[in-house]
């Protein structure tokens, strides 16, 4: 029989811990909110391009309010804009120009309190912001895009503006483009204006004001489909229109993502009645949640095969919730970053768990806990701070979320207060101090405490945890060890904690602890033996646990825990463990389990095990039906027998494009009089699947044929996707090919706006000028290509590296 109750503990030691006794806290100053002396009500944006001078020729109108007793000047955010002119409730004004700002002298000073009107005619070859991609390539194969990436102060490079998080505003977008291109924007489009010379003038208006970082253009050759929740929302879909059968596997459970939101933060989608998710190539990030449009990575839109990998959907949930948290309320500033983030990856992780179910939720949180506590063993930033790091504003903040759900007293509370403070704050600013006044305001409950230790303050708690049993009771030992500073003390938590005896009752409970150390005695009359003792029940607490455990002790727990993620523990502390003391159950285990975490440890402890049964596992593992646990028994095999060759072989047809390669590179490695069979057979799949091609490629070469060279080449190119070309690179270098036709696209690529891109490409250079035995050749070749002040500014970092 279970009991969850809230232990009293018997014993405590050492000095209780108050929470009030530390309030030293991290300085931030870059988390400062901005100032300003005017409050920008709307904007009205009338932009064209010419695209091979990769310029924004535009005209901003501005309604703006004083909001200081006396103005004598207003300074926006414009680094490297051409002004052409300036208006001031439409007379010319005068201006000058720091290295980041236009400064506008006002004729006469402004009082507060007034509205005025702000025009401004510019010129911009944005170094930030704004891309186009394409335009130039000689290959014409290259798509021809432009698209923005405004957050976080980057739309200041082709809109003169005050770019802060700080002030919102109303946005028009009025923008003219070649007929034959789609061009998307904010808002809904009022109308679409087809001009004389061929061009077509689009016209998007938002009804609600937003940030001025969210602002967003994309134009490029798109299809959509049009997806309707039950709801009423149009999920606007667009797509390559070479490429309709992207469109289900990319966009799938969209509808039912919206319908779900809604529900869960009990407040309607805040902008009208559609939402579009928009493929750009070469985007600088996985995603941007732009107000109504948010635009996302084309390597997202999939195949059926391609999504085996990772696909758009936990994506796409995060920047849907991003329309709540990010766009209908927004940070003050860069020290409450986390109530976008944080959020936005808590609630995409939740509606996956509808999807894919308990086990792989189970799975995201600890990978959560995994990749935070890399971020919090380097340095103690907490996660309200604007330097914490996307380890920090991302997975711990979304770990930390669930710990608030049980400190607020569960789901339904919880949810209360995420009403309630969406409705309060819908289309303003917010902070950490206000949010956490909502639970204050909601539920009369004062969560200084929480909010200290997890949010304001760094770190996390260190046990070390023992038990014993002693005539009839349990007795528990649990110290907090983590280094204690000025900014982490020690932690005030309940851990679930389970004791299972051997006749399979057990007892669980929540063990209030905040002292250095705890001693709690469970009841034990009836003298039972202990099966094992597991503290931190489904790894529900953010902390790093020591717990000495016998191997029984652990085979116990990987057969009899009830949650997934303490089975796969238990499984992943037997790993050291003697093979005879754990095949049995490893075997078992494998049989019972349905994910493929625990699935694919087993794989990996018993791959290389010469016993019957383990090689019999192995056999089923290539036949599971689950694409990462074929993947595990791929990797982990060490030597492909005779025995286990036909089933090597078997998976050169797999339904995964990245196990087909594995598997290809490893049985060429042991069987190479068989490459060119190999090759033969994975063919037709390689043609069908760029990186996976490359790759084929490179085999090719290695194996003798230099015809293959040039298809290498090409993809080094700029007429394909920055991933394409950076393996393309990678593989290139790895020969040591060092002729001109690459050199020349590596140049092209070292000054992509693309970071990712460019650092490979740099590094390739590097590495090339030190094996070549004319290093002044790649000087010859800079040399005769022409570059636009952007492509210069790069090349600067790529000369400095290659010092020629």
């Amino acid at each position: 029989m279970k009991h969850l109750f809230s232990l009293i503990l018997i014993l405590s030691t050492l000095t209780s811990f108050s929470q009030s006794e530390f309030n030293c806290y991290h300085y931030d100053e870059s988390g400062q909110t901005r100032e300003h002396n005017v409050d920008f009500k709307s904007m009205l944006l009338d932009i064209s391009f010419d695209v091979n001078e990769k310029k924004v020729i535009g005209q901003v109108h501005y309604e703006f309010s004083t909001i200081r007793p006396t103005i004598n000047q207003i300074i926006l955010d414009a680094p490297d804009i051409t002004i052409e002119e300036v208006k001031l409730d439409g007379m010319p004004i005068k201006y000058g120009f720091t290295d980041e700002h236009l400064v506008l002298n006002l004729p006469v000073a402004l009082p507060w309190e007034e509205d005025h009107t702000l025009d401004i005619k510019y010129e911009a070859q944005p170094e930030k912001g704004l891309y186009f991609l394409g335009w130039n390539d000689s290959t014409k194969r290259a798509r021809k895009q432009i698209w923005t990436q405004g957050q976080g102060i980057d739309n200041r490079y082709w809109i003169p503006s005050f770019d802060d998080v700080s002030d919102k505003l109303l946005t028009e977008t009025v923008i003219t483009f070649q007929s034959d291109y789609e061009v998307i924007s904010n808002g809904d489009l009022l109308e679409q204006k087809k001009n004389e010379d061929g061009t077509t003038t689009w016209h998007y208006k938002m009804k609600e004001a937003h940030v001025p970082y969210l602002v967003m253009i994309a134009i490029g050759e798109f299809n959509y489909l049009d997806m309707t929740s039950s709801n009423g929302i149009v999920n606007r879909q667009y797509y390559y229109p070479e490429k309709p059968q992207e469109i289900a596997p990319t966009y799938r459970h969209s509808n039912d993502m919206m319908d779900w939101m809604e529900k869960e933060f009990g407040v309607d989608y805040p902008w009208g009645k559609i939402y579009r998710n928009v493929p750009v190539a070469d985007f600088l990030y996985g995603a941007m949640e732009n107000t109504s449009s948010t635009i996302f990575t084309d390597y997202y839109l999939q195949d059926s095969r391609e999504a085996l990998e990772r696909n758009y959907v936990g994506t796409n949930a995060h920047e849907l919730t991003h329309q709540w948290f990010g766009d209908l309320i927004s940070e003050w500033n860069g020290a409450s970053h986390w109530l976008h983030e944080s959020f936005a990856t808590h609630y995409a992780k939740h509606f996956e768990r509808t999807v894919y179910g308990e086990e792989s939720f189970q799975w995201e949180r600890y990978m959560e806990m995994t990749r935070a506590m890399s971020a919090d063993d380097k340095n103690s930033l907490p996660i309200a701070h604007s330097k914490s790091g996307s380890s920090r504003h991302y997975p711990k903040g979304s770990f930390v979320i669930d710990m608030l759900r049980d400190a607020a007293g569960g789901d339904e509370a919880y949810q209360k207060v995420i009403t309630n403070y969406l409705k309060k704050y819908a289309y303003k600013n917010v902070d950490t101090h206000l949010f956490q006044m909502e639970f204050m305001e909601t539920l009369g409950l004062n969560l200084d405490w929480f909010f200290n230790q997890w949010i304001r303050k760094g770190g996390y708690p260190q046990f070390e945890c023992k038990h014993v049993a002693i005539r009839r009771e349990v007795l528990l030992n649990i110290k907090q060890v983590q280094e204690q500073s000025e900014t982490i003390g020690l932690f005030k938590v309940q851990m679930p904690i389970q004791v299972r005896f051997k006749d399979g009752s057990d007892t669980t409970f929540l063990a209030d602890l905040q002292n250095e150390e705890h001693s709690i005695s469970i009841p034990n009359g009836g003298g039972k033996a202990i099966q094992y003792v597991l503290f931190n029940v489904n790894n529900t607490l953010y902390a790093k646990l020591t717990h000495e455990r016998s191997i029984s002790e652990l085979i116990a727990q990987a057969q009899y825990a009830n949650d997934m993620i303490d089975r796969y523990l238990a499984l992943k502390a037997l790993e050291d463990s003697p093979m005879k003391d754990k095949r049995a159950v490893l075997i078992e285990r494998f049989n019972q389990e349905s994910f493929y975490a625990p699935k694919a440890n087993i794989v990996k402890q018993l791959a290389n095990d010469n016993n019957g049964k383990s090689k019999l596992l192995i056999k089923k593992a290539f036949q599971d039906e689950d694409v990462q646990v074929r993947r595990a028994a791929i990797a982990q095999v060490d030597v492909i027998t005779k025995e286990l060759l036909p089933l090597f072989e078997a998976r050169l047809y797999d339904s995964s494009y990245v196990n087909i390669e594995k598997v290809l590179v490893k049985l060429i490695k042991q069987f190479p009089e068989n490459s060119e069979k190999y090759l033969e057979s994975t063919e037709a799949d390689a043609k069908g699947h760029d990186l996976f091609n490359i790759t084929h490629l490179r085999l090719k070469v290695e194996n003798g044929n230099d015809q293959s060279l040039p298809n290498l080449v090409d993809f080094a190119g700029p007429s394909f996707e920055f991933r394409t070309r950076i393996k393309a690179i990678e593989a290139l270098t790895s020969l040591e090919y060092q002729e001109e036709d690459f050199i020349n696209p590596l140049i092209e690529a070292s000054v992509n706006f693309n970071r990712r891109l460019a650092g490979v490409a740099r590094n390739s250079l590097v590495t090339l000028t030190s094996s070549l035995k004319d290093k002044y050749v790649i000087k010859q070749l800079i040399g005769e290509r022409s570059f636009d002040k952007n492509e210069m500014k790069r090349l600067e970092v790529l000369e400095s590296k290659l010092d020629l």
